[in-house]
This record gives C-alpha cells, sequence and structure tokens, in this order.
C-alpha cells in the first residue's frame, strides 16, 4: 500500500509541476520560478530513481521490476527518437540534447548487457 500512494505522489508531482510549466510562457517566467521548477524536477528525479529499489520478495516482484524497466526503456527511446525526427523533418533544426539522451540510453543498456554477461 505504501508503495502505491509513493507511485500516487509521483504522479501528482510530475502533474502538477507540468501543469505549472505549461501554464506560463517560457518567456515570461521569472527566475525564481525557473528556480522552483528546477528544484522540484531534481526532487522528482530522485524520487523516481528510488522507485523499484526495494528488497524483492520473489520471482514475481523481480519480474514486475525487470518489465516496467523495460516499458520505460522503450518509452523513452521512442520520444526521443520521435522528437529527433518532429525536429529533423519539421524544424529543419537538431537539439543536440535530445540525441544526447537516445545516445546515453542505448549506450547505457548496451554497457550493462555486457557487463552483466561477463560477470558470472
Amino acid at each position: 500500500m505504501k508503495l502505491i500512494i509513493y507511485y500516487l505522489l509521483l504522479l501528482v508531482l510530475i502533474a502538477l509541476t507540468g501543469g505549472y510549466i505549461l501554464s506560463r510562457p517560457m518567456d515570461t517566467m521569472t527566475m525564481p520560478a525557473m528556480l522552483s521548477v528546477s528544484a522540484v524536477l531534481i526532487v522528482y528525479v530522485v524520487a523516481l530513481s528510488l522507485v523499484g529499489e526495494t528488497k524483492n520478495g520473489d520471482e514475481r516482484d523481480i519480474l514486475h521490476r525487470n518489465l516496467s524497466n523495460r516499458y520505460a526503456l522503450v518509452a523513452g527511446t521512442v520520444v526521443f527518437s520521435l522528437a529527433l525526427i518532429y525536429q529533423m523533418f519539421i524544424t529543419h533544426q537538431l537539439d543536440w540534447w535530445l540525441l544526447a539522451g537516445l545516445i546515453a540510453i542505448n549506450l547505457t543498456k548496451i554497457i550493462s548487457l555486457i557487463y552483466l554477461n561477463y560477470r558470472r
């Protein structure tokens, strides 16, 4: 039950932050507002990185965590790829942070698979 409340609080936090960001134009946002949004996003990333880092009870819990990590990887890769395609073909500009994020996701997966394969 505590884990579900934790997940729901994270969803509420990102929904409120996203709503706040979307309600204000970025070019008119003041410095304190930008700093507070950045602080909330940093807290969100730290809290989200702790999701699923509990003691695993059995094989089913391990399977659920592995599946959720796989779905998150696929979703992140799809979002980064679609954003890159949109920028290349619609705006004709390329944001290098999107490309760096896509490379970081895939490079981390490849390196961790190689490490875990030869760790035995």
